[in-house]
Protein backbone atom coordinates (compact mmCIF):
# COMPACT_ATOMS: atom_id res chain seq x y z
CA UNK A 1 0.00 0.00 0.00
CA UNK A 2 1.52 3.34 -0.97
CA UNK A 3 2.37 6.08 1.43
CA UNK A 4 -0.51 8.52 1.64
CA UNK A 5 0.57 12.02 2.58
CA UNK A 6 -0.36 15.51 1.46
CA UNK A 7 1.68 18.67 1.67
CA UNK A 8 1.76 20.23 5.10
CA UNK A 9 1.02 23.68 3.78
CA UNK A 10 -2.36 22.54 2.49
CA UNK A 11 -3.67 19.81 4.74
CA UNK A 12 -1.08 18.57 7.19
CA UNK A 13 -1.32 18.58 10.92
CA UNK A 14 0.91 20.11 13.26
CA UNK A 15 1.25 23.10 15.02
CA UNK A 16 4.03 25.09 16.45
CA UNK A 17 7.71 24.72 16.87
CA UNK A 18 7.47 21.87 19.36
CA UNK A 19 6.20 19.41 16.78
CA UNK A 20 8.91 17.00 15.78
CA UNK A 21 9.25 14.45 13.01
CA UNK A 22 11.00 12.00 15.34
CA UNK A 23 9.86 10.87 18.79
CA UNK A 24 11.76 11.78 21.90
CA UNK A 25 13.75 9.17 23.77
CA UNK A 26 11.10 9.16 26.48
CA UNK A 27 8.33 8.50 23.97
CA UNK A 28 10.10 5.38 22.73
CA UNK A 29 10.00 3.78 26.17
CA UNK A 30 7.25 2.32 28.25
CA UNK A 31 4.29 4.54 29.11
CA UNK A 32 4.37 6.03 32.58
CA UNK A 33 2.12 4.46 35.17
CA UNK A 34 -1.15 6.33 35.59
CA UNK A 35 -4.23 5.70 37.70
CA UNK A 36 -7.04 4.21 35.66
CA UNK A 37 -9.97 6.53 35.23
CA UNK A 38 -13.62 5.56 35.36
CA UNK A 39 -15.42 6.03 32.03
CA UNK A 40 -17.11 9.43 31.79
CA UNK A 41 -20.05 7.91 29.87
CA UNK A 42 -21.24 4.38 29.03
CA UNK A 43 -18.69 2.53 26.96
CA UNK A 44 -19.62 -0.08 24.36
CA UNK A 45 -16.93 -2.49 23.23
CA UNK A 46 -16.67 -2.69 19.43
CA UNK A 47 -15.01 -5.07 16.98
CA UNK A 48 -14.82 -4.98 13.22
CA UNK A 49 -16.13 -8.07 11.42
CA UNK A 50 -13.52 -10.36 9.88
CA UNK A 51 -15.18 -10.26 6.46
CA UNK A 52 -17.11 -6.99 6.21
CA UNK A 53 -19.68 -6.33 3.54
CA UNK A 54 -17.98 -4.01 1.00
CA UNK A 55 -20.12 -1.04 1.94
CA UNK A 56 -19.38 2.65 1.35
CA UNK A 57 -20.83 5.66 3.13
CA UNK A 58 -20.66 9.26 2.00
CA UNK A 59 -19.80 11.43 5.00
CA UNK A 60 -17.75 14.62 4.60
CA UNK A 61 -15.26 14.91 7.46
CA UNK A 62 -14.16 18.49 8.06
CA UNK A 63 -10.67 18.86 9.55
CA UNK A 64 -9.80 21.69 11.92
CA UNK A 65 -6.66 22.19 14.01
CA UNK A 66 -6.80 25.50 15.86
CA UNK A 67 -9.68 27.86 16.53
CA UNK A 68 -7.92 30.86 17.99
CA UNK A 69 -6.90 34.42 17.30
CA UNK A 70 -3.69 33.78 15.44
CA UNK A 71 -2.02 36.95 16.71
CA UNK A 72 -2.28 35.77 20.32
CA UNK A 73 -1.36 32.09 19.97
CA UNK A 74 1.03 30.90 22.68
CA UNK A 75 2.45 28.17 20.46
CA UNK A 76 2.33 29.31 16.85
CA UNK A 77 0.80 26.95 14.32
CA UNK A 78 1.17 27.19 10.59
CA UNK A 79 -1.11 30.09 9.64
CA UNK A 80 -3.40 27.97 7.45
CA UNK A 81 -4.09 25.65 10.39
CA UNK A 82 -5.67 28.40 12.50
CA UNK A 83 -9.29 29.45 12.02
CA UNK A 84 -10.38 32.59 13.81
CA UNK A 85 -13.12 32.06 16.46
CA UNK A 86 -15.59 34.35 14.67
CA UNK A 87 -15.13 32.42 11.43
CA UNK A 88 -15.62 29.08 13.20
CA UNK A 89 -18.83 30.26 14.84
CA UNK A 90 -20.15 31.42 11.48
CA UNK A 91 -19.19 28.13 9.83
CA UNK A 92 -20.96 25.96 12.40
CA UNK A 93 -24.03 28.19 12.28
CA UNK A 94 -24.08 27.93 8.48
CA UNK A 95 -23.86 24.13 8.59
CA UNK A 96 -26.71 24.08 11.09
CA UNK A 97 -28.89 26.36 8.95
CA UNK A 98 -28.14 24.29 5.85
CA UNK A 99 -29.51 21.17 7.55
CA UNK A 100 -26.26 19.31 8.16
CA UNK A 101 -26.21 17.02 11.18
CA UNK A 102 -22.97 16.10 12.88
CA UNK A 103 -22.50 12.41 13.62
CA UNK A 104 -20.24 10.44 15.94
CA UNK A 105 -17.58 7.88 15.09
CA UNK A 106 -19.87 5.17 16.44
CA UNK A 107 -22.57 6.22 13.97
CA UNK A 108 -20.07 6.03 11.13
CA UNK A 109 -18.87 2.63 12.37
CA UNK A 110 -22.44 1.30 12.50
CA UNK A 111 -23.24 2.68 9.06
CA UNK A 112 -20.15 1.05 7.55
CA UNK A 113 -20.36 -2.34 9.20
CA UNK A 114 -24.04 -2.77 10.04
CA UNK A 115 -25.77 -0.74 7.35
CA UNK A 116 -27.29 1.59 9.96
CA UNK A 117 -28.99 4.66 8.60
CA UNK A 118 -27.56 8.15 9.08
CA UNK A 119 -29.41 11.44 9.36
CA UNK A 120 -29.91 13.48 6.19
CA UNK A 121 -26.83 15.52 5.30
CA UNK A 122 -24.44 13.90 7.79
CA UNK A 123 -21.10 15.55 8.50
CA UNK A 124 -18.24 14.89 10.92
CA UNK A 125 -16.33 17.75 12.53
CA UNK A 126 -12.83 16.59 13.43
CA UNK A 127 -10.17 18.54 15.33
CA UNK A 128 -6.51 17.52 15.40
CA UNK A 129 -3.63 18.04 17.85
CA UNK A 130 -5.43 18.69 21.14
CA UNK A 131 -4.94 22.42 21.63
CA UNK A 132 -6.78 23.97 24.56
CA UNK A 133 -8.96 25.68 21.95
CA UNK A 134 -10.87 22.39 21.94
CA UNK A 135 -12.55 23.34 25.21
CA UNK A 136 -12.25 27.13 25.27
CA UNK A 137 -13.42 27.96 21.74
CA UNK A 138 -14.77 24.89 19.95
CA UNK A 139 -16.82 23.06 22.58
CA UNK A 140 -19.07 26.04 23.49
CA UNK A 141 -19.99 26.55 19.83
CA UNK A 142 -20.74 22.85 19.37
CA UNK A 143 -22.96 22.86 22.44
CA UNK A 144 -24.81 25.93 21.20
CA UNK A 145 -25.76 24.09 18.01
CA UNK A 146 -26.15 20.66 19.64
CA UNK A 147 -23.31 19.31 17.56
CA UNK A 148 -20.71 16.63 18.23
CA UNK A 149 -17.10 16.39 17.06
CA UNK A 150 -14.09 14.12 17.20
CA UNK A 151 -10.96 15.42 18.94
CA UNK A 152 -7.67 13.68 18.07
CA UNK A 153 -5.21 14.25 20.92
CA UNK A 154 -1.40 14.12 20.98
CA UNK A 155 -1.11 12.30 24.28
CA UNK A 156 2.33 13.39 25.47
CA UNK A 157 1.32 17.06 25.31
CA UNK A 158 -1.35 16.89 27.96
CA UNK A 159 1.02 18.47 30.49
CA UNK A 160 2.15 21.28 28.14
CA UNK A 161 0.79 24.81 28.25
CA UNK A 162 -1.66 25.47 25.44
CA UNK A 163 -2.87 21.88 25.14
CA UNK A 164 -5.79 20.05 26.75
CA UNK A 165 -5.01 18.33 30.02
CA UNK A 166 -6.41 15.04 31.28
CA UNK A 167 -9.35 16.69 33.05
CA UNK A 168 -10.30 18.55 29.89
CA UNK A 169 -10.06 15.39 27.79
CA UNK A 170 -12.52 13.71 30.14
CA UNK A 171 -14.74 16.79 29.96
CA UNK A 172 -14.85 16.55 26.16
CA UNK A 173 -16.04 12.97 26.35
CA UNK A 174 -18.51 13.76 29.13
CA UNK A 175 -19.97 16.44 26.83
CA UNK A 176 -20.72 13.77 24.23
CA UNK A 177 -17.65 14.28 22.06
CA UNK A 178 -15.45 11.53 20.64
CA UNK A 179 -11.79 11.40 21.63
CA UNK A 180 -9.25 9.75 19.38
CA UNK A 181 -5.48 9.32 19.29
CA UNK A 182 -3.04 11.38 17.23
CA UNK A 183 0.07 9.56 18.51
CA UNK A 184 2.24 10.59 21.42
CA UNK A 185 4.52 13.19 19.86
CA UNK A 186 3.10 13.89 16.38
CA UNK A 187 5.88 11.94 14.68
CA UNK A 188 5.80 11.10 10.98
CA UNK A 189 5.07 7.40 11.37
CA UNK A 190 6.45 5.82 8.18
CA UNK A 191 9.96 7.07 9.04
CA UNK A 192 10.09 5.39 12.44
CA UNK A 193 11.82 2.14 13.44
CA UNK A 194 9.49 -0.60 14.66
CA UNK A 195 9.87 0.03 18.39
CA UNK A 196 9.26 3.76 18.08
CA UNK A 197 6.26 3.14 15.81
CA UNK A 198 4.73 0.85 18.44
CA UNK A 199 5.33 3.45 21.14
CA UNK A 200 3.66 6.20 19.14
CA UNK A 201 0.62 4.12 18.16
CA UNK A 202 0.11 1.57 20.93
CA UNK A 203 1.44 4.04 23.49
CA UNK A 204 -1.10 6.70 22.55
CA UNK A 205 -3.85 4.09 22.81
CA UNK A 206 -2.60 3.14 26.29
CA UNK A 207 -2.32 6.78 27.35
CA UNK A 208 -5.94 7.53 26.41
CA UNK A 209 -7.14 4.27 27.96
CA UNK A 210 -5.58 5.44 31.21
CA UNK A 211 -7.19 8.87 30.96
CA UNK A 212 -10.68 7.76 29.90
CA UNK A 213 -10.89 4.34 31.49
CA UNK A 214 -11.70 2.46 28.29
CA UNK A 215 -10.18 1.63 24.88
CA UNK A 216 -10.22 4.28 22.17
CA UNK A 217 -11.05 3.15 18.65
CA UNK A 218 -10.37 6.27 16.55
CA UNK A 219 -7.00 7.39 15.14
CA UNK A 220 -5.60 10.20 12.95
CA UNK A 221 -2.24 9.93 11.18
CA UNK A 222 0.12 12.87 11.83
CA UNK A 223 0.65 14.75 8.57
CA UNK A 224 -1.65 12.17 6.97
CA UNK A 225 1.42 9.95 6.47
CA UNK A 226 1.02 6.18 6.52
CA UNK A 227 2.06 3.04 4.70
CA UNK A 228 1.25 -0.66 5.00
CA UNK A 229 3.42 -1.09 8.10
CA UNK A 230 1.86 1.91 9.83
CA UNK A 231 -1.62 0.71 9.01
CA UNK A 232 -0.79 -2.71 10.45
CA UNK A 233 0.45 -1.08 13.66
CA UNK A 234 -2.74 0.99 13.93
CA UNK A 235 -4.90 -2.11 13.46
CA UNK A 236 -2.82 -4.11 15.95
CA UNK A 237 -3.28 -1.36 18.56
CA UNK A 238 -7.05 -1.86 18.38
CA UNK A 239 -8.09 1.17 16.36
CA UNK A 240 -11.12 0.56 14.15
CA UNK A 241 -11.35 3.76 12.10
CA UNK A 242 -8.44 5.98 11.05
CA UNK A 243 -8.51 9.23 9.12
CA UNK A 244 -6.02 10.58 6.62
CA UNK A 245 -5.46 13.87 4.83
CA UNK A 246 -6.48 12.41 1.48
CA UNK A 247 -9.28 14.50 0.04
CA UNK A 248 -12.66 12.90 -0.36
CA UNK A 249 -16.02 12.25 1.25
CA UNK A 250 -16.49 8.47 1.01
CA UNK A 251 -15.57 5.99 3.76
CA UNK A 252 -15.32 2.31 2.94
CA UNK A 253 -15.70 -0.79 5.11
CA UNK A 254 -12.90 -2.37 3.09
CA UNK A 255 -10.47 0.47 3.93
CA UNK A 256 -11.53 1.65 7.40
CA UNK A 257 -8.02 2.87 8.24
CA UNK A 258 -7.79 5.09 5.15
CA UNK A 259 -10.77 7.40 5.53
CA UNK A 260 -10.47 10.71 3.64
CA UNK A 261 -11.14 14.14 5.10
CA UNK A 262 -11.56 17.76 3.96
CA UNK A 263 -9.12 20.39 5.22
CA UNK A 264 -10.66 23.65 6.49
CA UNK A 265 -8.09 26.41 6.16
CA UNK A 266 -7.72 29.92 7.41
CA UNK A 267 -9.35 31.47 4.35
CA UNK A 268 -12.49 29.34 4.61
CA UNK A 269 -15.80 31.14 4.95
CA UNK A 270 -19.19 29.96 6.15
CA UNK A 271 -20.30 29.62 2.55
CA UNK A 272 -17.21 27.71 1.45
CA UNK A 273 -17.45 25.27 4.38
CA UNK A 274 -21.06 24.48 3.48
CA UNK A 275 -19.90 23.93 -0.10
CA UNK A 276 -17.07 21.66 1.07
CA UNK A 277 -19.60 19.58 2.98
CA UNK A 278 -21.67 19.24 -0.16
CA UNK A 279 -24.25 21.92 0.44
Amino acid sequence: MPVAALGLALAGCGGGGREASQPSQRAAGSPPAAPRAKPARPFVRLAAPANPTPRTVRVPILTYHRVHEYATELTKSQPDLTVEPTAFREQMAALDRAGFRTISQRQLFDALYRGASLPPRPVIVSVDDGYVDDVTEILPVLRQHRMVATFYVITRRVHEAGFVNTRQIRALEAAGMDVGAHTRTHASLPALPAAALRSEVEGSAADLRGILGHPVYWFAYPYGAFDAGVEQAVRRAGFLLAVTTKGGTTASATAPLEIPRIHVGRSATARSVVALAGG
